[in-house]
């Protein structure tokens, strides 16, 4: 079985065409609740697609900053058939009293364990990115959408130096593809700072907020951020991009990080 297959459930639906009706065989995104015990302690349970579980794991725990490095993880084992993922770390956690958890926007409810309102998060970075290059890669992350071409309902997230796209992640749930892109960015040992990530979905504060951490400095969307979203772009330096099409998108922070697009004196 291929990553995609597993990320796509087999149905047989009742299709009606007109006046007519009939069975038709097709598939669904898979969708499946995977804990992540953490010391031997269950953390959180995560709805999402049941592919690069150990990515999605690892890349989590960076962004609630419960680790900094892969050097964190002392040993990392998927369990009970993939629906839990057992992480040992280097360090203990203080396990006794759970932290709040946030039940954000995100698609089958994000979750988020840190105040995303705060101001360590701030970029310092000189990458700069073309209007055409915007456009051109929202456009290279519509064709890496693997998954979803087959499935539908899928997001899809991707990390690019400004040429082609490095890596890319699919899940149901937009915020898993940017810890999944964490995640394989960990466990093979690339830095994430000052690359430029792509997104199919909208961007709520807790997709800025996964970006700062990862050291993002510029997201480019193809839907639209939230007002949060982009207050918090704006507070942390980030460029926020939203509506990616193919000649146009519209830009909600740090506007200088296009290059050759000087707005015009008022």
């Amino acid at each position: 079985m291929t990553e995609t297959d597993a990320g796509a459930h087999p149905i047989t639906y009742t299709g009606y065409y007109d006046v007519e009706c009939r069975p038709v065989r097709g598939i669904v995104p898979t969708e499946e609740l995977v804990t992540l015990y953490v010391n031997s302690h269950p953390l959180v349970s995560l709805m999402c697609t049941p592919l690069r579980l150990e990515e999605l794991a690892v890349g989590f725990l960076y962004n609630e900053r419960v680790i900094a490095r892969m050097e964190d993880v002392a040993a990392l084992d998927l369990c009970d058939g993939g629906r839990s993922v057992d992480i040992w770390l280097e360090h203990d956690i203080e396990m006794e009293t759970p932290r709040l958890r946030t039940i954000t926007s995100g698609c089958s409810g994000g979750t988020t364990f840190e105040d995303v309102v705060s101001e360590q998060h701030r970029i310092q970075s000189s990458v700069q990115i073309t209007p055409q290059q915007a456009t051109m890669l929202m456009d290279s992350l519509t064709q890496a959408a693997s998954l979803y071409k087959r499935a539908g309902g899928i997001h899809v997230a991707a990390l690019s130096d400004g040429e082609t796209l490095l890596f890319a992640a699919e899940d149901i749930g937009r915020h898993n593809t940017l810890d999944k892109l964490a995640g394989i960015c960990l466990r093979q040992g690339c830095e994430m700072r000052d690359y430029i990530l792509l997104t199919s979905g909208r961007t709520s504060s807790e997709m800025v907020k996964k970006a700062a951490c990862m050291e993002t400095p510029i997201i480019i969307s193809r839907t639209s951020p939230t007002s949060l979203a982009i207050q918090l772009a704006q507070a942390w330096a980030l460029t926020l991009i939203g509506y990616t099409r193919r000649r146009s998108f519209r830009v909600y922070s740090q506007e200088e990080r296009i290059a050759a697009c000087a707005l015009p004196e008022t």
